[in-house]
Order: structure tokens, then sequence, then C-alpha cells
């Protein structure tokens, strides 16, 4: 990286992330925490306690708030004003420091990938060893699927999408554009779907839906989603979800929703917009979270909430119910004893 801060602040300022320039024209040589700044280099600070150590390292460029700026008293630093310091540390460093995903060392199309006949691979494309792509598979513009991948037979796969390695997606699946999907996550698989007879043996109900994901959709590594048993298991743009979770049949998870590691879905529930679930979430079947609702400290959900909200633990309660009984929790023993004497007292009165 070298770049001088004007040019940086050419580069933002349309959108808005960059508001102002302020001070010297500095050359940018990397981005690195504050703990870390030195000459030539770029910090962004959202908050005053990193400024003591910024005053010493002679740092190149500080992205930060009107507020901040004004407390900031060197002469030989950029200033750039951002209204909101982390939106501005996203863009920055998707642009100049994030991974180049169409710089790969094995050429544009492997020769150890297969593609069927059908596939039409976009000019742009990026197409890693050992990849297998489908009969009438659709790619968007830009696409990078990485090694061992396999596309099977018509799915679609959006714009600028980036499949990581050994990524599954399964027939018939949808995924939108801007899509990442990260190493290792299975898209439509079967979902778990079983009849038992009089013995209590297993027989397969084909799972015969799909799996259709949204634009600007993160599915972290060893995630899996299943295929919807008739119809669609459906997320909706924008949705993060985190490494090792989970999503069964039928789930639907509406816009910009944020499920943490080791979350669990079971079928058919249906997350509202903007839920988050915190790590290793739990939810039944069946069940409904309205928009606007936060799942916290290993949320269980075993029916439907009826208000958005913070709930937390297991069965999910409201979360200052739930942080006035687990205070009480931790005095348990106490209260208990408290309440053997009690009975004792009780019991030497009505003699």
């Amino acid at each position: 990286m070298d770049i001088l801060s004007s040019e940086i602040y050419q580069d933002f300022k349309q959108q808005g992330l960059i508001t102002a320039h302020i001070g010297a024209d500095t050359r940018v040589t990397g981005i690195v925490p504050a703990e870390a700044a030195g000459s030539g280099d770029l910090v962004f600070v959202e908050h005053e306690k990193y400024l003591a150590a910024l005053l010493p390292a002679g740092v190149a460029t500080i992205v930060t708030t009107q507020a901040i700026a004004e407390k900031i008293e060197l002469e030989n630093t950029a200033i750039l004003l951002a209204p909101n310091v982390r939106m501005a540390m996203a863009y920055i460093r998707q642009k100049y420091v994030d991974r180049d995903v169409y710089h790969s060392e094995w050429g544009r199309i492997h020769a150890t990938a297969v593609i069927h006949e059908s596939v039409i691979v976009p000019d742009n494309a990026v197409i890693g060893p050992g990849v297998v792509i489908g009969k009438d598979v659709q790619l968007g513009s830009a696409v990078v699927i990485m090694a061992n991948t396999v596309i099977e037979f018509d799915v679609v796969i959006g714009a600028r999408t980036v499949i990581y390695p050994s990524c599954v997606v399964s027939y018939g699946c949808l995924i939108g554009d801007d899509c990442i999907l990260k190493a290792a996550c299975v898209i439509g698989s079967d979902g778990q779907g079983f009849a038992q007879d009089e013995h209590f043996h297993h027989h397969r109900i084909p799972q015969t839906g799909r799996v259709v994901i949204g634009n600007k959709v993160v599915i972290g590594s060893v995630t899996t989603i299943d295929r919807a048993t008739y119809t669609e298991t459906k997320i909706h743009d924008g949705c993060i979800i985190d490494a090792q979770c989970h999503l069964a049949h039928n789930v639907i998870i509406e816009e910009d929703c944020i499920l943490v590691a080791q979350t669990g879905i079971a079928g058919s529930s249906h997350f509202g917009k903007r839920v988050i679930a915190s790590g290793q979430t739990g939810v039944l079947d069946h069940v409904h979270i309205p928009d606007d609702t936060m799942l916290l400290h290993r949320a269980g959900v075993h029916s439907s909430i009826k208000e958005s909200g913070i709930y937390a633990y297991g069965p999910a309660q409201p979360f200052k119910k739930y942080t006035k009984n687990i205070a009480i929790f931790q005095r348990l023993s106490e209260v208990w004893t408290r309440l053997r004497r009690l009975e004792k007292q009780v019991a030497k009165l009505s003699k």
C-alpha cells in the first residue's frame, strides 16, 4: 500500500464515508491498530482512550470523528473525518488491503476443474483446482469458485459471489449477488425428514425443495443449510451467518439477521428482520421470532416469541428477568440455608 491521504479522501468523499481532510497531505503505507501504529500508518480512532498511544507514534493519518479530531494536535498528521468510523474502516480496508480473490496462483480456470459443457463461464470468473460444476449451472459475472468446491446441476450463482474451498452447493439452489460462502459450508443438503414405522425403523422422506440465498449474504465455514421438503429454505438479503451454524429445512431468515457460531434452528422456524442470535442459540421447530429481537447467553427458544426484545437462557426469558434469576442463582446455597433455618424456627413455634 502506498497512497496519499488526500487520495483516500477523494475515493470516499462522494459516499459520505469521509467528509473532510484536515492537516498535512501524508503518505500512507499501511493500516494498523492504534496500539501498533508507527510512521506511515493509518489508524482508526473511535474512542479518545487510543489517542495517548498515537501522540508519540508519528502516524501518517487518523480516521476519526469531529469530536475526537478537535482534541488532536499533531502537525504532520492527516485527519480524515468520518461520521461512522467503523463503516469507514470497513470500506477503506476493503479497497486497499483486502485479499484479492481474483488474483489466483492457478490462473483463471484451472486445468483440473470439471465443468459441464452446458455451462457458460464468464470471461472474468475464476475457477480453482478440482472444482466440479454440473449441468445447466448459471454463473454470474466475476464469480470466484475456489478449490475442490462442488456445484451441482441447475444451480444459479449471482454476480461477484465468492465461494471458498470445499463448499457444496446442491442441485437447484439459488445464490444471490455479492455473497460470500466460506470454506466447507454446505448449501442444500437434504433436511432431516424421516417417517417411523411401528418398529421405530426410519424411512426417508425425499426433500425436493431448494435453498434460496439473497444478495450480500455471508455464510460461515462448516455451516449447513438444508433444502426445503417441498418449497424453499430462504435466507434474505444482508444476513450474516457465522461458522458451524445449522439451519434446517423450510427455515426462513429475513433481512439483515446475524446468527453467531453454533446457532441451530430447527425446521420451519421463521426469523424476522434484524434478529441477532448469539453463540449456541437453539431454536425449536415452527417457532417465530419477531423483528429486532436479540437472543443471548445460549438462548433456548422453545416456543414463538410474541414481542420484540432481548431474551436469554433456556427456556428463553426476557433479559431483565434472566439477569435477576441468574443473580439469585449465584446465592442459591445461601438462600437454601436461610430457608432451612426458617423452617426449623417455624417448626419450633408450631409445637
